[in-house]
């Protein structure tokens, strides 16, 4: 039964990290470029569906390494209003892996996003040793934030795509000002979700610690 539970789970997070941003760039592109779309319903309609889904998932898995440059300027966006919320659990990894590796981090206060890119890995790998439970939770998190980054650069390629099409001439003031809330509401997305992904981070980080001093 577990194993099953673990299959769908992936199945599930497939569906909405890749399946679901693909498809929505893939439709895009089909209702601005409708050719490709009318030559397989003239020539074998039965494969309209079944191209489509493999189609969504090949660009989903093909927008991730893009989707990794969203998240890492979501990151950037959000990390220095966390800060001083990540400066204690910063502290106590640093005081980790001085003693395990004799690593020094950076204080606080100055630490880069570059760097606080690897805290935030190592501290995630912290918990899911210490709390194996919380793995699903933040393993959701994460997957919510993968999926409004890569939707995010989705409508980045969108525009590029129509762009190198030679289309840009045609665009109209409406067309234009919906790329723009589009691209900006899909950064905004992208920080949202990067920022409650660091929070509930933080708040497993803290009861666990709680958890400690209380045992």
């Amino acid at each position: 039964m577990s194993e099953r539970k673990s299959r769908d789970s992936w199945l599930y997070d497939d569906l909405l990290a890749w399946l679901s941003p693909g498809g929505l760039l893939l439709t895009a592109l089909a209702l601005r470029f409708p050719a490709g779309l009318h030559a397989l319903r003239e020539q074998a309609p039965e494969l309209t569906l079944p191209t489509w889904f493999a189609g969504a998932y090949a660009l989903g898995i093909a927008l991730s390494p893009l989707g990794r440059i969203v998240y890492g300027i979501a990151q950037a966006i959000v990390w220095p209003f966390l800060r001083s919320a990540w400066s204690p659990a910063i502290r106590f990894l640093a005081g980790r892996l001085q003693r395990a590796e004799g690593l020094i981090l950076t204080d606080p206060a100055r630490m880069g996003s570059g760097e606080f890119h690897d805290v935030d890995r190592r501290l995630r790998e912290y918990i899911e040793a210490v709390d194996p439970g919380s793995r699903s939770i933040m393993n959701r998190m994460k997957v919510l934030c993968s999926l409004s980054c890569n939707v995010a650069a989705g409508c980045v390629v969108f525009v590029l795509v129509d762009l190198l099409a030679g289309n840009a001439p045609t665009w109209t003031a409406t067309q234009v000002a919906a790329a723009c809330v589009a691209l900006s509401g899909g950064l905004i997305a992208a920080a949202y979700r990067e920022r409650r992904r660091q929070r509930t981070q933080l708040s497993i980080w803290r009861r666990l610690q709680i958890g400690h001093e209380a045992g």
